[in-house]
């Protein structure tokens, strides 16, 4: 063994923690179209395959070939269901069946204990080879005027992203030159998440994405080019072995990172999911409601049984006049200025504050007199919650109305 030795299991393994840190993207924000469920079985069936494999190459235990396999044998039907949802259209029946058929076969022959290993392998690139070549010749030959321009590019990207895995993968499959000597089939799986985190985040063309893995691939090779002036006279094969792990390293930091922005855009979005699906009528139903608001995940309401001896009238007078919303820091400034009416109003809520802890606050509503505390963040970025606070205020106002 040489410098593989290691090598095989860290890309192996860094390619499942891509597929797993994804799916664990996905199960957060479910939308339940089909397309996410294949792609889901697609993810997990990956990182099965990525974390058994990376096992046994580094144990050669003959249970872990085994236990290995089980994934791989059903890659060819799980890429076929994930293809035909992408495309919007079930696949030719003849193409199932080969998938179907030969998953099935190779599943209960690497189960069989007798079995020729070597027989096994052969039948397994058959069906694996004739299942992905007749899969590409359906994304390139399907009918483009069938699909809108966006599902197009996604086809493309995604298309692109399957054939350039598979072409990684054959050598795990053994088809590779002579003179490479590593299996890299978990840079595959980083290299179609990576396609599918990218598009998701944006509407680039796949010359984009393409132009941006090309870029990942000079920066691994200057890090591999400075490790190199660290070991002078290393050999081809460990400068080779140093290379894929900086390049299989370099991918999953930039999936993570993807993931992390797309998880960012999800919570600013979350307000606007919560307000369409909250159908609250009453002011209780609405404080229930702010238990699922990531907005308000820290909040009090505070009812005018609560502020004893303050005044919640004069307090809700002053908040009235001051602003729909009133922030900690505004109402310490205002209080100077403020009418002698409000002053008293004002300190009282400024006491509110700092009894809690939080830094906003706003009238729920004015019969009983209710109060939401609120702890934001008052500084600059591109998500203001000041603007879901005021309209949280405004249909909070409505509610009297409704019940009505």
């Amino acid at each position: 063994m040489g410098h593989e030795l290691w090598t095989d299991p860290l890309v192996s393994w860094m390619g499942a923690a891509g597929t797993l840190s994804y799916a664990a993207y996905i199960h957060r924000d479910r939308s339940r179209s089909h397309l996410e469920r294949m792609t889901l079985l697609l993810l997990h069936t990956l990182a099965a395959l990525f974390i058994l494999r990376g096992w046994y190459w580094l144990t050669e235990d003959p249970r872990l070939q085994v236990l290995s396999f089980v994934p791989a044998t059903v890659v060819p039907i799980v890429v076929t269901l994930f293809v035909e949802a992408l495309l919007r259209r079930h696949a030719h029946p003849a193409l199932k069946l080969f998938a179907a058929g030969g998953s099935l076969l190779c599943f209960v022959l690497n189960l069989v204990p007798i079995m020729d290993r070597d027989t096994l392998w052969t039948i397994s690139k058959v069906v694996t080879l004739g299942t992905f070549a007749w899969l590409a010749w359906n994304v390139v030959r399907r009918d483009r005027a069938a699909h809108s321009t966006m599902e197009n590019r996604l086809i493309n990207s995604v298309g692109m992203a399957l054939a350039v895995a598979f072409a990684v993968a054959l050598t795990d499959l053994q088809l590779a030159p002579s003179w490479f000597h590593f299996r890299i089939g978990g840079m595959g799986g980083l290299l179609f998440v990576y396609v599918c985190v990218r598009v998701a985040d944006g509407d680039d063309s796949p010359l984009v994405v393409v132009s941006e893995l090309i870029g990942l691939t000079v920066l691994a090779g200057l890090v591999t080019a400075a490790l190199a002036l660290l070991l002078p006279g290393a050999d081809a094969d460990q400068y080779a072995s140093i290379f894929l792990v900086c390049l299989s390293f370099v991918l999953l930091y930039t999936i993570l990172g993807r993931i992390n922005s797309l998880r960012r855009n999800s919570r600013h979005t979350s307000f606007f999911r919560w307000l369409l699906d909250m159908t609250s009528t009453t002011l209780e139903e609405l404080v229930a409601a702010l238990e699922r608001l990531p907005l308000t995940r820290e909040h009090r309401v505070v009812r005018e049984t609560d502020v004893d001896p303050a005044d919640p009238a004069v307090m809700a007078s002053a908040l009235l006049r001051a602003g729909e919303v009133c922030t900690l820091s505004g109402l310490r400034s205002a209080k100077d200025s403020a009418p002698e009416e409000d002053r008293d109003g004002i300190e009282q809520l400024i006491g509110l504050l700092q009894q809690h802890g939080m830094t906003h606050v706003m009238l729920l509503s004015g019969r009983p007199y209710t109060f939401l505390l609120l702890n934001l963040p008052e500084f600059a970025s591109g998500h203001n919650p000041m603007l879901e606070v005021a309209l949280l205020h405004r249909y909070a106002a409505l509610l009297p109305r409704a019940s009505t």
